[in-house]
């Protein structure tokens, strides 16, 4: 019970994405704290061919990235995550979970374009 209350104040304290405000220099290179919840399940289907039934594990992530100008609106933007991710199973009154802990580097090419006051942001990549 403790590790999950651990668990939670960890989550809590890394949910809220810290990072540099919007602001109108374009062409500067900024960094970010990322954190947040994961909600995870494995899917798929077993050696005999039956679908998989595990229900959904809450995990987190929390890391850094860089936002790299390339050319006006068009931004690099490379990342390093820490992701924990898993599933629970239950059959026949034994209750197993399973988690994983990943280390991502995403490394996604991002447009950023003016919206009002804000901006919308569209990118893709590998990680």
């Amino acid at each position: 019970m403790t590790m999950k209350i651990m668990y939670f104040v960890f989550i809590f304290i890394f949910t809220a994405s810290v990072g540099i405000a919007q602001n109108s220099n374009t062409g500067k290179t900024t960094f970010a704290i990322l954190g947040g919840v994961n909600f995870q399940n494995f899917t798929g289907k077993d050696f005999h061919g039956s679908d998989l039934n595990n229900e959904l594990v809450i995990g987190y992530h929390a890391g850094v990235n860089a936002q790299i100008p390339i050319v006006p609106e068009f931004y690099f933007q490379p990342g390093l995550l820490f992701s924990t991710k898993g599933a629970k199973n239950t059959a026949g009154g034994i209750t197993n979970t399973y988690t994983v802990s990943y280390i991502e580097l995403p490394l996604n090419l991002v447009y950023k374009g003016a919206l009002g006051s804000g901006f919308v942001m569209v990118g893709l990549g590998p990680y």
